[in-house]
């Protein structure tokens, strides 16, 4: 091979690269410029990697689960549906595939660009560094009643920055204080990781400590439990066995609550203390409701056992739902759920397999086996600590529709494949 050659393939992966990192420096603020980036990385990727698409196993089933897709999409269109007794339009179903198909070439090609730990570690960084721009948001719609939203360049960037009764419930660049809490807990790993290994560097660390502030306190303020579960698990996961001195401290300062609880002077104090503390309107949301995961779970499985193959199409769920509770809810709450819903099993199972199977051995490989604790390695292990927050919230609810939480999703989903790949000779 000419060394002019080299020289042109490695300009094109350069500038893929710089084009890749760029679109995620962008994707929480800016979309749309994001997604062109994207674009741009993702035809340089096919450009400059000569490997057979089809040599990985992987993308073979993502392959599969994209012609189940469309398959599914075509018995929608010919309205063969059964026991649907509500109005829909089948040309979600199509509209849905954008969703999916075009995420399983993004998971081929942007593994060019997290072939190894440092790449990786940038990518983590620059997804820290793009978060800012959320946190300012974030926070001066809290305090300053930083309203929107807001536009420019004719609608290419939008800012959601919706008016809020309190300063809880923030939103920040996203429509729904769940989005937003979901990126911060994505993020959070990446900022615990930078804290560790900054630990000699004064003003490296200050500038983490800002950061973990910043987005430990933003995630509060989105007034969404799940967020506030994901911050503590982050925490747990990344410090690992030397959080667990911390433990029997937290459990003795519960008990001597719950014991004075009963004592009436102090009962009141704690009673208005924790009422400062976790927003009112948790307080009140705790109580109404009246649905619950699981009476949603079980009526999407009912559905789903009348129409197992094809599914019931793409944005059907809410009318189903409503047909049959009186109630609006715009999706099961369950990512795996939603997709045999939407599209049946057979697709559902060629794209959840080798979701599962990366996500447990990459998981298995840095967690659990690796025996590497130099502080190299801690960025590794919090780019499969924000892939366990995100599969996990996926579970109880789904965020993966925000088009900048599904890229983040395939981004780590890609830079896995990479973990758990076999060292080139």
């Amino acid at each position: 091979m000419s060394k002019p050659f080299l020289e042109k393939l490695n300009l094109k992966e350069n500038c893929g690269k710089l084009s890749f990192l760029t679109g995620i420096f962008l994707l929480p603020s800016a979309l749309s410029l994001s997604i062109l980036f994207f674009l741009f990385a993702l035809i340089s990727s096919l450009l400059t990697n000569k490997s057979n698409y089809f040599a990985d196993k992987y993308n073979f089933s993502l392959f599969l689960g994209g012609i189940f897709l469309i398959f599914s999409a075509i018995f929608h269109s010919l309205g063969f549906n059964i026991n649907q007794n509500y109005s829909w339009n089948s040309n979600l179903s199509w509209i849905g595939l954008a969703n999916w198909i075009p995420f399983f070439i993004c998971f081929f090609g942007f593994q060019i660009y997290l072939r190894s730990s440092q790449e990786r570690k940038s990518a983590s960084l620059t997804f820290l560094y793009g978060t800012f721009p959320v946190i300012i948001s974030g926070l001066g719609q809290s305090f300053f009643n930083w309203d929107g939203p807001l536009k420019t360049l004719g609608g290419l960037i939008i800012w959601y920055q919706r008016p809020i009764e309190d300063i809880t419930e923030l939103t920040g660049l996203f429509n729904n204080p769940n989005y937003a809490g979901l990126w911060l807990n994505l993020v959070w790993p990446f900022c615990l990781a930078s804290i560790i290994i900054n630990k000699k560097k004064i003003l490296a660390r200050i500038c983490s400590l800002i950061f973990a502030f910043g987005i430990a306190s933003t995630t509060v303020l989105t007034n969404s439990r799940a967020a506030w579960f994901g911050l503590c698990i982050g925490i747990i996961l990344i410090f690992g066995k030397k959080i667990i001195s911390i433990i029997p401290k937290l459990l003795l300062g519960i008990f001597l609550i719950f014991v004075s609880s009963f004592v009436p002077s102090l009962n009141t104090f704690f009673g208005g203390l924790f009422k400062i503390i976790i927003p009112n309107q948790s307080w009140i949301s705790v109580g109404q409701n009246q649905i619950t995961r699981i009476d949603i779970w079980l009526s999407a499985l009912k559905n789903i056992i009348t129409n197992p193959l094809f599914g019931s199409g793409s944005g059907s769920f809410p009318e189903f739902f409503t047909s049959q509770t009186g109630v609006f809810k715009g999706h099961p709450h369950n990512l795996s759920l939603e997709l045999i819903f939407s599209y049946g099993i057979p697709a559902a199972i060629f794209i959840i397999t080798p979701i599962a199977l990366i996500s447990f051995l990459s998981f298995r490989k840095i967690i659990i086996e690796s025996k590497n604790q130099k502080l190299n390695s801690i960025f590794e292990k919090s780019w499969i600590i924000s892939l366990m927050i995100l599969l996990a919230s996926q579970m109880v609810d789904v965020q993966y529709f925000d088009g900048r939480i599904s890229i983040f999703f395939w981004i780590l989903l890609s830079g896995s494949r990479n973990i758990i790949r076999k060292d080139p000779k």
